[in-house]
């Protein structure tokens, strides 16, 4: 059963907000870790471990997928819903962001030099979500935030176990069958994703108390994908690769599946140790998250220029200071404007007054 679900006053799901920050520290993790991957200077072993890191940590799209469909499911479930308002303060604060953003890496490209104006180019990257690598989930997000009805009454009207077989199978046959263009950012490519979390939060204590009897279990599974999910990584980019794109899809699945769960006990045993500074800390972040999401990649992108300019000739070197750059710059920028920004507009529309 939903937490408080006789009641009109809905709960904050701390430990789903504590998964959210660690889905947004693992996003940088995942985008750094992959420029050493790929530098000339990486050695076997070192390509290797960082290969490692990054395939374990490489269940951040999913997992906001997954926080998306919980959040919603939870606080709308029993109650109706104004599907006109619901989707403008929803797309609102999601693509006005990222049409700035888009705005802003488009600037710095031509900045660099790597790009020339051209409006036509600015508005096929705007639309197919394309300018940066990471601005993908900005479509996927939005397609289910304009289906959620559908998810709502089919979890509500019929047997959710049920619904959610009738969903994984739906995603597995898609990516067993179906490939086009831009399929990365096409709902149905994560839409088992999003039912989860709808199931999730309709069966959230009984979800909550099977994560919590079966942690060790989940743990080692998670391990294991880890491995197998960074061997097929590293054969398809280093070796002889043995993994058909089916394969690659499925093993990705699995392991965001037990990745999600696996990191869901995490999130909720430092909400119920109440671990201080560490758990106010990664609040802070998850209320940040989309704009460390949305803002890492130019800072990362300046920070490669740093390391290239001071010549260091070790890959580990250049990684950690990469990762101090990013986190340092980008984590608490995000906290001040998000904290700060209902004053930000009140001054401007102040200003527009006078």
């Amino acid at each position: 059963m939903i937490k408080n679900s006789s009641s009109n006053v809905k709960q904050r799901l701390y430990e789903v907000n504590i998964l959210r920050a660690m889905a947004a520290l693992a996003v940088i993790l995942v985008h750094t870790t992959a420029v050493s991957i790929f530098s000339e200077t990486a050695g076997e072993t070192t390509r290797l471990l960082f290969s490692l890191i990054n395939r374990s940590l490489k269940f951040t799209t999913p997992t906001f997928i997954f926080i998306s469909g919980v959040i919603l499911f939870y606080n709308y479930h029993d109650r109706p819903i104004k599907y006109l308002s619901f989707w403008h303060k929803r797309l609102k604060s999601v693509l006005v962001p990222y049409f700035l953003w888009t705005i802003v890496y488009y600037y710095y490209f031509i900045y660099k030099g790597y790009e020339n104006f051209s409006f036509d180019y600015f508005l096929d990257k705007l639309l197919h979500a394309d300018m940066v690598y990471n601005l993908y989930f900005v479509l996927i997000i939005t397609q289910f935030y304009l289906l959620f009805g559908i998810f709502r009454y089919v979890f509500t009207k019929f047997n959710s176990h049920l619904v959610i077989l009738a969903f994984f199978i739906a995603n597995v046959v898609f990516m067993k069958y179906v490939y086009f263009e831009y399929i990365d950012r096409f709902f149905m490519q994560y839409i088992f994703f999003f039912a989860f979390g709808c199931y999730f939060a309709k069966n959230y204590e009984c979800m909550r108390e099977k994560i919590s009897r079966y942690k060790f279990l989940l743990g080692s599974v998670y391990l294991a994908l880890c491995l197998l999910y960074t061997y097929q990584f590293y054969t398809d980019n280093f070796a002889v690769s043995f993994f058909g794109s089916f394969a690659v899809n499925m093993i990705w699945l699995i392991f965001s599946v037990f990745a999600i769960l696996f990191y869901f006990y995490l999130a909720d045993y430092l909400d119920k140790k109440n671990s201080g500074i560490l758990r106010e800390t990664l609040l802070k972040i998850s209320d940040s998250s989309y704009y460390i999401y949305l803002a890492h990649p130019l800072m990362l992108y300046i920070a490669q220029d740093i390391a290239v300019d001071l010549a260091v000739p070790s890959t580990t070197i250049n990684f950690l200071l990469m990762l101090l750059i990013v986190s340092c710059t980008v984590i608490p920028a995000s906290y001040v404007y998000k904290s700060k920004k209902g004053y930000v507009r009140r001054l401007v529309k102040r200003f527009i007054r006078l």
